[in-house]
């Protein structure tokens, strides 16, 4: 077959089209309720106003002639920030439009032109192309909207629902996690599915679940009755509506207690699901993940951040009459996202609904979080067909789908790897093979693995590595900072973009370092937080992939040579400071000398006299007392080495960065290396102040459970070397600064104590 040329900007105007359509925009030009207006604006007083230029899209109050939006159809060889800058300057100025979104066909971005930066709803960046009534919303109101006013709860009151909820569950003996909340979600499901049936016939289309089977037949039941009604009538139904394709509904409820059933349902009934702006099957999710954490969770280590799962399934784009396959679906979360992004493309029709329900998605769980992955499709417009229960790596599959998404569980064992040519227990290796086989010739991955996967030089690690960019071209590989999975996991992941069937030429990195949420480990979460947010900008260059601040290409060749390792961190640039002096080797400024740990289990090890610093030990510049001490035994039956009085400590494991001086000679563990001074070309306090400034992140790698500086190549950070008599001074200057942060922090506790006690006066008036 020939090859296709490039699409031009036409093609995405015609899938803008059809997301304006399926939105309930009218885009007839010729009828007058017209709200979408392309290449030009509507009335002859706005055309004059701009000058003969032509913006692809005006939207408008409808009955008006109220422009409220300018889309722009990125042209090829544009990113997303320059169809946005020309649309600002070119049409929205002129026509006093604040909105503008750029779209590529797979990628939207929005921009406020008043606060500069994207439209935010519930604190989250809009990144899709929005109906009339919410874009007025934003019109009227601002670039920064809470949830929609006709919302009688906020996402707080439906977690302390969810909260009162799992109570209750917990008091009728139900285990915590995977069993508690799959009989939570069978209500909310019959909640859920009862709304939408409702809204059908409101619209004058057919129910698909006959009333009597819905929430207002049994909600004001008293409690006995109800769990009767429940366990005789509505779960039979379900079960044979449904479970032709698997275990989705049970046929019993676990609750056994009528007044339990009765109060959960009593809670339920006070929300109104459909019109919550979150997803309120994604934060009952959360919540019930995250108050199993402590217990043994067995709902999965952590499941994928949704603004995450929206990210690969932009990025990879999946389309009508693809098939889309997640191997390890947990929830359904990638699956949800892919439908709804498909669905928002394609016009709607017979044809269309039943391709997207019967032949789209496809998944595997390993557990009984399968039967929620169907509910949640069923939910989402149906899908749920194709979702089996079962142990992927069991059964593989050889190019069967045109899309694979998916988060698969990290370190886990498996004994299938000999299915898959790989040699080993490790199922990280085996997984991404599995994904890789599974994607038919021409067809596109997002995955997210592990960073170890991608650096260490395990053979069956490097041995996927070399298949993947042999047999694939991998597009880009997208390095998450290691708060992205927290409060479940602090291990450091990528995102790898790919297509199957042609080799790697070159690999593009890109680092996001933020996310737009707060770097917290909080049980609660990662609340959102204004500032920058990475994710924008990989979007708006993501189709030209250039080399940035925070991006570059590296050639396959540079990486075969690396035992093809394909961690950023691995390629990070370094800054070219030739007259920077190395802080180690022959030539450097210091000996390094690396700590160790007597052995905990021998007790004769430890409480001695000899301090053995942890990086917990390095609380002020210098350390001279320590929480432990070790032996001389322990000293003599270890490999631990002494660091003289003056020695510069630095934290090189998960806490990357924290500097102090040896203020007495003492030991250090494994996560600390000695900087000794090998002559009078250094102060150690220069070192204090200067080290902490020095961006280490190019001599960093991945860890197990977060970030460290390579060993192997500590020696060679380097560092400005002024003269001892300019060390003394910024020495100086630092110790004046550092005085003045000192007492600052002290006057801000004092105040907040006084504000303290002057709010405690006014209560105890």
């Amino acid at each position: 077959m020939s090859r296709r040329t490039a699409h031009k900007e036409t093609a995405t105007r015609k899938k803008i089209d059809l997301i304006l359509s399926n939105l309930g925009w009218e885009c007839d030009e010729d009828k007058k309720a017209c709200n979408v207006f392309t290449e030009r604006p509507k009335t002859t007083a706005q055309k004059k106003a701009l000058k003969g230029k032509e913006p692809d899209y005006v939207l408008y109050e409808s009955g008006t002639d109220r422009a409220i939006a300018i889309i722009e159809a990125k042209r090829p060889g544009e990113t997303l920030d320059a169809a946005i800058k020309k649309a600002s300057e070119e049409y929205a100025e002129p026509l006093d439009v604040n909105i503008i979104f750029a779209a590529d066909g797979g990628i939207v971005e929005s921009f406020d032109r008043r606060s500069g930066s994207s439209l935010y709803l519930d604190e989250e960046p809009i990144t899709d192309l929005l109906p009339e009534s919410l874009l007025l919303r934003f019109a009227n109101d601002g670039p920064t909207l809470a949830t929609p006013p006709k919302n009688i709860q906020t996402k707080q009151e439906l977690i302390r629902i969810f909260a009162q909820a799992n109570d209750l569950l917990r008091k009728e003996g139900l285990r915590e996690g995977l069993e508690r909340f799959s009989e939570f979600s069978n209500l909310l499901f019959l909640k859920l599915i009862s709304e939408i049936e409702d809204e059908r016939e409101a619209k004058g289309e057919k129910r698909r679940l006959e009333k009597k089977y819905c929430w207002a037949s049994f909600a004001k039941k008293p409690g006995d009755e109800m769990l009767d009604y429940l366990n005789d009538t509505v779960l039979p139904r379900l079960v044979g509506k449904y479970n032709h394709s698997g275990d989705v509904f049970q046929d019993r409820l676990q609750i056994a207690s009528g007044t339990t059933l009765e109060n959960i349902v009593k809670r339920l009934s006070t929300l109104s699901l459909l019109d919550a702006a979150s997803d309120v099957k994604g934060d009952a999710f959360e919540y019930f993940l995250k108050h199993s954490i402590t217990v043994g969770n067995d709902l999965g280590e952590y499941f994928t951040p949704r603004h995450i799962v929206r990210l690969i399934v932009e990025l990879v784009d999946p389309k009508y009459k693809e098939t889309v396959y997640d191997p390890c679906c947990g929830t359904g979360g990638f699956l949800i996202e892919a439908f709804h992004h498909i669905a928002q493309k394609v016009k709607h029709t017979p044809e269309t609904r039943h391709f997207l329900q019967k032949k789209t998605i496809y998944g595997r769980e390993l557990t009984g979080t399968a039967s929620i992955a169907k509910m949640n499709m069923i939910l989402a417009g149906d899908g749920h067909t194709n979702i089996v229960q079962c142990d992927t790596l069991e059964d593989p599959v050889k190019g069967e789908y045109n899309v694979v998404l998916t988060n698969f569980p990290f370190s886990q064992k498996t004994d299938f790897a000999g299915q898959y040519g790989l040699k080993t227990e490790d199922g990280n290796p085996v997984f991404l093979k599995h994904v890789i086989d599974a994607c038919a010739k021409g067809g596109r991955v997002g995955v997210v693995v592990p960073e170890g996967l991608l650096f260490a030089d395990t053979a069956q690690y490097v041995r996927v590595r070399r298949i993947l960019t042999e047999t694939c071209e991998l597009e880009a590989v997208i390095a998450l900072h290691n708060f992205v999975f927290r409060p479940y996991t602090g291990q450091p992941t990528s995102i790898l973009i790919f297509k199957k069937g042609k080799s790697t030429k070159s690999v593009w990195f890109y680092d996001v370092d933020e996310d737009g949420y707060e770097k917290t480990s909080s049980k609660n979460g990662r609340p959102p937080i204004p500032g920058p947010n990475h994710l924008v900008e990989l979007r708006s260059i993501w189709s030209e992939k250039p080399d940035s601040d925070r991006s570059f290409s590296v050639p396959i060749e540079t990486i075969k040579k690396s035992n093809y390792k394909l961690s950023y961190s691995s390629y990070r640039p370094k800054e070219d400071r030739a007259d920077w002096v190395p802080l180690g080797g022959e030539e450097g400024l210091c000996t390094l000398m690396l700590g160790a740990t007597p052995s905990t289990k021998v007790k004769a090890y430890y409480g001695g006299e000899h301090p053995w610093a942890k990086i917990k030990d390095m609380k002020s510049r210098y350390v001279m007392k320590t929480e432990k001490r070790i032996t001389d035994l322990g000293i003599e039956e270890s490999s631990v080495k002494k660091l003289p009085t003056g020695t510069v400590l630095l934290s090189f494991k998960l806490t990357i960065g924290k500097v102090a001086i040896s203020g007495c000679d003492l030991y250090t563990n494994e996560a600390i290396v000695g900087l000794i001074p090998k002559d009078k070309r250094v102060l150690p306090e220069y070192l204090y102040h200067i080290l902490p400034s020095i961006d280490l992140r190019a001599y960093m790698q991945p860890a197990a459970k977060g970030l460290t500086l390579n060993k192997s190549i500590l020696k060679t950070i380097r560092i400005p070397l002024p003269s001892l008599p300019e060390q003394r001074k910024f020495i100086k200057k630092m110790n004046n600064l550092e005085a003045k942060i000192v007492k600052a922090r002290e006057a801000a506790r004092d105040m907040e104590k006084d504000a303290r006690d002057l709010a405690y006066g006014v209560i105890q008036r």
